[in-house]
């Protein structure tokens, strides 16, 4: 599939007396995975909203392949596929009914919904009777069912709006799993509270603060920004195991294990990201990063540094 670059230039979003976005600016070229970040309110949601075409910029433009994404413009809409926090499901209907109805409005012709519906819930992974009614799934399901719904068109850029809050660690990282899957041929931009998927998952990252840009760099470089080299870890089960494994490690050191938290600390110049990779794929974490309180004090960080 080719892919389409995204391209964000001097976007500002007022509503009413609130700026919500001072001019954002920023590209994506290639294929992979991206993340979007920033404390509450920082201007998240309605940036993902202007790139999906949901909301109209005040000033400002957002481009797909050179042509500007806006409400009328559905070639440019067709190439993007938006998940959004808050997005409702008709409670009535069955999954299979559902995914059926957003066929339709994606405009597949009605010869082809049975296979385009079959081969997302395939590739989706979802399991659940297709007759179950919407009321009755569970919060895992029904975010499954979403992300199905949007892929019914066969888009070029995903558009995740906190896809994976909310979800138990089997489902958020099923999902995981389709986000990396689909990256590999597509641009795929999410906003998540998350810390540890965006250093594991994402390429590049977007950092908001108050309707402003205020960082863009990869993850390893935004790791050494906002702390002192030291990190946290957090497992119910296995936190001794992977206290054993850094001990083992040169460079790295220990600091204590507080309830189901353990502290380290690693020298300076060491690659993060290999660590917390090689720790992921041998035990059972729930998450890590930076050994800073808040997420406050970590955005405050990030400011001064740059």
């Amino acid at each position: 599939m080719k892919n389409h670059g995204i391209e964000i230039s001097n976007l500002h979003k007022n509503f009413h007396d609130i700026q919500a976005l001072k001019g954002v600016s920023f590209k994506i070229a290639d294929a992979g995975l991206y993340g979007l970040i920033g404390p509450n309110g920082a201007g998240k949601t309605t940036l993902l909203k202007c790139v999906s075409s949901l909301l109209v910029p005040s000033s400002g433009e957002v481009c797909i392949n050179s042509d500007t994404v806006s409400p009328k413009n559905f070639a440019v809409r067709r190439k993007i596929g938006f998940l959004p926090e808050d997005s409702g499901l008709y409670e009535k209907l069955s999954a299979k009914e559902f995914l059926h109805i957003m066929a339709g409005m994606h405009g597949i012709p009605k010869e082809e919904r049975k296979r385009k519906v079959k081969d997302v819930v395939d590739f989706v992974g979802i399991t659940y009777p297709p007759n179950k009614v919407v009321k009755y799934l569970s919060t895992g399901q029904r975010r499954l069912l979403l992300f199905a719904s949007i892929l019914l068109h066969d888009p070029e850029i995903l558009i995740l709006d906190e896809s994976l809050s909310g979800l138990d660690p089997i489902n958020r990282e099923h999902i995981t799993r389709l986000m990396r899957k689909l990256a590999k041929d597509r641009i795929v931009l999410f906003s998540t509270h998350i810390l540890a998927d965006i250093w594991r998952l994402c390429k590049r990252i977007f950092v908001l603060n108050h309707g402003e840009l205020i960082v863009e760099d990869h993850p390893e470089n935004i790791l050494a920004r906002m702390s002192d080299n030291s990190y946290f870890i957090t497992s119910k089960t296995e936190l001794e195991t992977i206290k054993d494994y850094l001990d083992n490690l040169p460079n790295v050191s220990v600091i204590s294990i507080q309830d189901d938290k353990l502290l380290f600390k690693i020298e300076e110049m060491v690659p993060i990201t290999e660590i917390i990779k090689g720790i992921m794929n041998k035990f059972n974490v729930e998450s890590f990063g930076p050994n800073v309180p808040d997420l406050d004090q970590i955005f405050t960080r990030m400011v001064t540094a740059t």
